[in-house]
């Protein structure tokens, strides 16, 4: 798999935008502003804007933070009740 000078694989860095932009849809969909959502996960806005642009360096505990403060964390509880055989190995593809 071919990686960036940051080594992050492209597909990690095409997920990171994507949950980036999915936080972003979903912030404004709620009409709220950075320091909104500063505020209400006591992430500063600058962090919050890298999470938002895909920075795959911001914490996973910033990003669950951030779900939480947007009533979005049921989204990872559907990932987190997956039953505890890798995907992998359900689907019998070779990894």
């Amino acid at each position: 798999m071919r990686h960036d000078q940051n080594f992050n694989s492209i597909a990690v860095q095409s997920a990171a935008q994507r949950l980036g932009e999915r936080i972003r849809t979903s912030r404004k969909a709620q009409k709220r502003s950075l320091v909104d959502l500063e505020s209400a996960c006591r992430v500063h806005r600058q962090t919050l804007a890298r999470l938002e642009r895909g920075d795959p360096g911001v914490s996973i505990g910033v990003f669950l933070s951030v779900l939480e403060a947007l009533r979005e964390l049921s989204s990872v509880e559907l990932l987190v009740n997956q039953p505890d055989t890798p995907t992998h190995l359900r689907s019998g593809v070779d990894v």
